[in-house]
């Protein structure tokens, strides 16, 4: 069921269970904000833990090699961010904003497309297997 009444009308609602973050975590944008090699040494040290930037904006950023590995990056905007040989293994992408991304040689295996935006993203030699939308 879904509660029209809700900031964001496609949020799953139910009365019985918590509420879905409108936000991300600002652990976890801070995290990345402060560079690739903080964020994937964060994520080793942290495999437990989902990572969650739902509607970041992370516009133009430097993410090659990121380590986003199950995270959650729901409506996430990343216009023109270097995402080159980034690890996005079963993430969540539902209306990310990706236009103009360099995506090369990343690996988008099991990913969730669903309502992205992947105008003018640079796609050579990534890893599209499973992926759908």
């Amino acid at each position: 069921m879904t509660c029209y009444l809700c900031p964001n009308p496609h949020q799953p609602y139910a009365s019985n269970q918590k509420e879905l973050p409108l936000m991300a975590n600002e652990e976890h944008l801070s995290i990345v904000k402060q560079g690739v090699e903080l964020w994937n040494k964060w994520r080793a040290e942290n495999q437990h833990i989902r990572p969650d930037l739902f509607e970041a904006n992370l516009r133009g950023a430097n993410l090659k090699q990121a380590n986003f590995r199950e995270a959650d990056l729901r409506e996430v905007y990343l216009y023109k961010a270097d995402l080159r040989e980034a690890d996005f293994t079963g993430t969540n992408l539902n209306w990310a904003d990706l236009r103009d991304t360099d995506l090369s040689r990343a690996n988008l295996s099991e990913v969730n497309l669903t309502g992205a935006n992947l105008a003018g993203a640079n796609l050579i030699e990534a890893n599209l297997s499973k992926a759908y939308n």
